[in-house]
C-alpha cells in the first residue's frame, strides 16, 4: 500500500510503504490524514523536502483515460483508470439550445401579442430583409430584431465544447496527481488517425484527396446533387437535410445518414406520419476524431506545467512493443505505465500498486426547472390528447386533432395544466462523498426529494440522508 505524503506547507514528498511509521506519526499528532482515497497524510513538522525524479504517463482517450507514475527504479507508484463524462457534453449542449430557442420563441410571441393589442401588425408579402440574413425572411406579423448569429464571433484558438472539456479533463487529472507526487517529467502517447485508411486499407497517398466529397462544398451539396434538388418523397425542392439516425442518438453527418426533404415532409417524418428506413450511420471513430483535435491542446498544457524539455512523446506502436516486452496485459493504466517508462528511458517495471478508480461527475447544474409536465386532456378519467397544438416529435394527438376526430366530446374534456418541478439551489450533486455508519460512499443520486441517497456501485441500498455525513461535495474527478 502506497501512502502519499505532503510536507507542512502542502508540497508533495516521496510516497512510502512504511505503514507502521505513518501510524505512529498519526497517533503522536505529528501528521494528519488529508484523504483516505488515495491515502494521503500531511506532516506537521518541518522536513528537508528532498525528492527524486518521478515520471508520469497518460494513455489518452475520450471515455477511458489511463494514468501512471514511475520512479527511477521502474517501480509504479501510482495507477489510475479515469472514466470521463465527455459523451454527455453534446447532449447537454443540445438541451441548452432547446431551452434558448424556447425562450426566444416566447419573446417573439410576447411581441406578437403586444403588436396585436397596439394595432401595429405589419405584413411583408415579398418578405423582409432582416439584418444578418442572406435572403428575405417571410414575416407575417412583426419586424424581428437583428439575427443573433450575426453578433457571434469566435475568438482565435476556439475549439468545440466537447474538445475543450476533454482537454480540461486530461490536464485537471495531471494537476490532481501532481498534488500528491513530486513529478518532474510527463509522457503522453500521440496518435493521428487517418479515418479513410481505417475504412479502406488500400488507400495510399493522393487517394486521400479523392474522396466522394471531392468538388463538393459539404455533405449537403453532395446530397442535393444526388437527389437532383428534389425531396425524396414529393419531388418538391429540398428545404431540409434530415438525419436518418438523429444526432442526439449518435447519428453521423456523413451522406449515408442524410436525406433531402421539403419542410412539409420533414414535419411528417417527425410526427410519425411518414417513415424512413432506420439505416443511417452512427458516428464512426467519433472518439478518435475528438482526440485528434484535443491532443495538441493537451500537449500545450503539459508544456506549460513541466516545461518543454520535460514533456516527452511516444507512438501507439512503441507502447505496444514495450507492453509485449515486459509481459504486461493491455489495459489503460498498464498502457500508461508503459508510456511513463518510455519517457523515462527505464527498461524494467515493478508493478505492485493497486489501480485507483476515478469517475468524472458534473460539478455544476444551474438549471432551475427540473422537469415540466405537458398539458393533458382527460375524457372519463383517461388521457386522450396532449397540448393544444402538436409539439415537435409528439406522437399522441393534440387537442386540435382530437377536436377534428371527436367534435362532440370536446366539451366533456377535463384539463390538467402543465406543471413545472424545480431544483433546489443547495441540492447535493452526484459525486458527493458521504459517510454512513462509518463507510465511505460516493453519491450517484437521490430519492424521495433528497430523503435518501444512492451510492455508486450499490443500486439496492437507500441511505437515509439524516444518517449520512457529507465529507466532500462533488469535486468533478472523484476517487471511488
Amino acid at each position: 500500500m502506497q501512502v502519499y505524503i505532503l510536507d507542512a506547507s502542502g508540497r508533495p514528498l516521496m510516497p512510502t510503504t512504511r505503514i507502521g511509521h505513518i501510524e505512529r506519526l498519526l497517533n503522536r499528532g505529528m501528521a494528519r490524514i488529508v484523504t483516505k482515497v488515495p491515502f494521503t497524510v500531511q506532516l506537521k513538522y518541518a522536513t528537508a523536502g528532498i525528492t527524486q525524479p518521478l515520471y508520469g504517463g497518460t494513455d489518452s482517450g475520450r471515455t477511458n483515460i489511463g494514468e501512471a507514475v514511475v520512479d527511477n527504479n521502474g517501480s509504479v507508484l501510482y495507477k489510475a483508470h479515469v472514466e470521463t463524462r465527455n459523451k454527455e457534453v453534446p447532449k447537454l449542449m443540445a438541451a441548452r439550445k432547446q431551452h434558448r430557442q424556447a425562450s426566444r420563441r416566447g419573446e417573439r410571441l410576447r411581441k406578437k401579442r403586444r403588436a396585436v393589442k397596439c394595432g401595429t401588425i405589419t405584413e411583408f408579402p415579398e418578405g423582409h430583409m432582416i439584418p444578418g440574413c442572406k435572403k428575405p425572411v417571410m414575416i407575417k406579423d412583426i419586424i424581428n430584431t437583428e439575427s443573433r448569429f450575426a453578433n457571434r464571433k469566435r475568438v482565435t484558438g476556439w475549439i468545440t465544447p466537447t474538445v475543450r472539456q476533454l482537454v480540461q479533463t486530461h490536464l485537471n487529472m495531471v494537476h490532481k496527481i501532481c498534488r500528491i507526487l513530486p513529478i518532474t517529467d510527463w509522457t503522453i502517447e500521440t496518435n493521428r488517425f487517418a479515418f479513410m485508411k481505417m475504412d479502406d486499407g488500400g488507400i495510399r497517398g493522393v487517394d486521400f484527396q479523392n474522396g466522394r466529397l471531392k468538388n463538393y462544398k459539404d455533405s449537403h451539396e453532395y446530397i442535393y446533387s444526388i437527389q437532383e434538388g428534389k425531396c425524396a418523397y414529393c419531388n418538391s425542392s429540398i428545404e431540409h437535410y434530415h438525419h436518418i439516425v438523429p444526432r442526439s442518438k449518435g447519428g453521423s453527418d456523413t451522406p449515408e445518414n442524410l436525406i433531402g426533404l421539403c419542410n412539409l415532409c420533414h414535419d411528417k417524418v417527425h410526427k410519425g406520419e411518414l417513415s424512413l428506413e432506420n439505416t443511417g450511420l452512427k458516428k464512426k471513430y467519433a472518439a478518435l476524431s475528438v482526440l485528434n483535435q484535443a491532443i495538441p491542446y493537451i500537449i500545450e498544457g503539459l508544456v506549460e506545467m513541466f516545461g518543454e524539455e520535460n514533456v516527452h512523446f511516444c507512438e501507439g506502436y512503441e507502447t505496444q512493443m514495450a507492453r509485449d516486452s515486459l509481459g504486461i496485459d493491455k489495459d489503460h493504466p498498464e498502457d500508461a505505465a508503459c508510456i511513463a517508462l518510455l519517457g523515462s528511458g527505464i527498461t524494467e517495471v515493478h508493478n505492485n500498486v493497486e489501480t485507483c478508480e476515478i469517475r468524472q461527475f458534473r460539478r455544476h447544474d444551474r438549471q432551475h426547472i427540473k422537469a415540466q409536465r405537458e398539458r393533458t386532456y382527460y375524457l372519463n378519467g383517461k388521457a386522450v390528447c396532449k397540448n393544444r397544438h402538436k409539439r415537435f416529435e409528439q406522437k399522441d394527438d393534440s387537442l386540435e386533432e382530437f377536436r377534428k376526430k371527436h367534435p362532440s366530446d370536446v366539451k366533456r374534456l377535463t384539463v390538467k395544466k402543465s406543471v413545472r418541478y424545480y431544483n433546489a439551489a443547495d441540492r447535493l450533486m452526484p459525486g458527493t462523498v458521504f459517510s454512513c455508519q462509518g463507510q465511505r460512499q460516493v453519491m450517484s443520486g437521490q430519492l424521495t426529494g433528497g430523503k435518501y441517497l444512492r451510492a455508486v456501485g450499490d443500486i439496492k441500498t437507500n441511505y437515509p440522508s439524516s444518517q449520512c455525513l457529507v465529507l466532500k461535495r462533488n469535486a468533478g474527478l472523484v476517487y471511488l
